[in-house]
């Protein structure tokens, strides 16, 4: 048994080496700053153009992204077809800056996350969460089964529809420095919206896996205690760490030894997260929870965020955009797939979330506009798309692979909401007076 092991560890160590040969001699490292840094330029460019045409910036990032696709780069007759190799393998392998924009953009919903308003508004932001991402699940789960489609594509496109991308909404609400109802409720609804579509993810994920493969089985154990359990272990390793990163921030006054260790505190309990198998974005909102409410004084950590994610938000949308492909579009029955998702998403979201509003008497602007800043999806739906991915990797559904499949419909719906998403949010917090800048 241990020589088996030390011949595995053997081939291991030959095939990193022949890797980093590989990756030294096609000079790997310049090829990926050549794609970062054409990313910053043109992030600078595009915030620059979106600030005179005022329409938030998400908008003009997710549209170059596209413009940036492999789909589109493949159409260029000026690239070699090397070059264009190497560009599609570049963009695919970025897929760290996902989840450390996402974590930094759960550390920041966290710290808007105050116990004296969740206390007080504690029945109107259950209230919209739960019938805002159970709409969602409901509606596109029987549509689609209305449709003749099989209950584990139902199921788990439902899942997946019940989440929210916060970083969209988020950012316009920061560009903007909105201030108000409205925006205080999109923030928390955001926050717990994530918990809740991981919770119905992980009830969803293995009824469908078994739904489609017949020989494993669903008990209590794999489809409560496990998702609870790291849930919950999630939320206690982030609030630990966020206790005490807080704590050793009030002692400083130094702005470097500051940013080193917010950014020690986020990727962190991220860089732990992973390791554990528990979720990194309920981890980073327990950290950021913490720092909002365990600190006896102001820590000033607002700026030195905004300073550190500006250019990773920018990053990050703009290969959000990238792999938005509308090449993958090629049958009528996957447009009918994609446009049952989308209109019952977007009804169970806004429909299910003003009646979650109205229920707990919240206020007429509330009421009106809360379910316009929950269209967007980029983010915790493609890091469960990726899930499916994996897991599904064995089965098909109508000529297609059934991971293949779901992320085609999720990243063809993500072309609409994170265009018309942010720009509706803008109107929102336009109407109700909210807006700042």
């Amino acid at each position: 048994m241990s020589l088996n092991t030390g011949k595995m560890s053997l081939d291991t160590v030959n095939t990193l080496t022949d890797l980093q040969y590989w990756s030294l001699t096609n000079e790997l490292s310049h090829k990926v700053i050549y794609i970062i840094g054409a990313l910053v330029v043109v992030s600078f460019l595009v915030l620059s153009i979106t600030k005179k045409l005022k329409i938030p910036g998400v908008v003009g990032y997710i549209f170059i992204g596209i413009l940036f696709s492999p789909g589109v780069i493949n159409n260029l007759p000026v690239f070699s077809v090397m070059q264009k190799e190497w560009y599609g393998y570049l963009i695919d392998s970025f897929n760290y800056i996902t989840v450390l924009a996402v974590s930094f953009i759960s550390f920041t919903i966290g710290s808007e996350l105050s116990i004296r308003i969740l206390k007080k508004l504690e029945l109107e932001f259950a209230l919209i969460v739960l019938f805002e991402s159970l709409g969602a699940f409901s509606l596109v789960t029987i549509s689609l089964l209305a449709l003749g489609k099989p209950t584990s594509l139902a199921l788990i496109l439902g899942a997946i529809a019940s989440a929210t991308a916060p970083a969209a909404t988020v950012l316009v609400i920061k560009e903007y420095r909105a201030k108000g109802e409205l925006a205080a409720t999109l923030l928390v609804v955001l926050a717990i919206d994530e918990a809740l579509a991981l919770i119905i993810f992980s009830f969803a994920e293995p009824i469908a896996l078994i739904n489609i493969a017949p020989k494993l089985e669903l008990t209590i154990f794999n489809a409560f205690f496990i998702p609870l359990a790291k849930i919950i272990g999630a939320v206690i390793l982030g609030l630990n760490i966020g206790y005490f990163s807080q704590k050793l921030m009030s002692y400083y006054h130094n702005k470097s030894k500051k940013i080193l260790l917010l950014l020690s505190s986020v990727l962190g309990v991220s860089a732990l997260a992973l390791a554990l198998h528990i979720s990194p974005l309920i981890a980073n909102l327990s950290v950021g929870f913490a720092y909002r409410n365990f600190s006896k004084k102001h820590l000033g950590i607002a700026e030195y965020m905004d300073t550190l994610t500006t250019p990773l938000y920018a990053i990050f949308f703009i290969l959000a955009g990238t792999h938005i492909r509308f090449n993958s579009v090629t049958s009528e029955s996957f447009l009918i797939l994609v446009a049952i998702y989308a209109t019952a998403r977007i009804i169970g979201k806004v429909g299910g979330a003003s009646l979650g509003a109205w229920l707990s008497d919240a206020p007429d602007k509330v009421i009106k506009y809360i379910g316009v800043g929950l269209l967007p999806q980029v983010g915790l739906a493609i890091d469960l798309a990726y899930t499916v991915q994996r897991e599904f990797v064995h089965f098909s559904v109508g000529g297609y692979k059934f991971g293949v499949l779901v992320f085609n419909v999720l990243l063809f719906t993500t072309a609409i909401t994170e265009i018309i998403g942010p720009l509706l949010t803008e109107y929102a917090l336009s109407k109700t007076g909210e807006m700042h800048s």
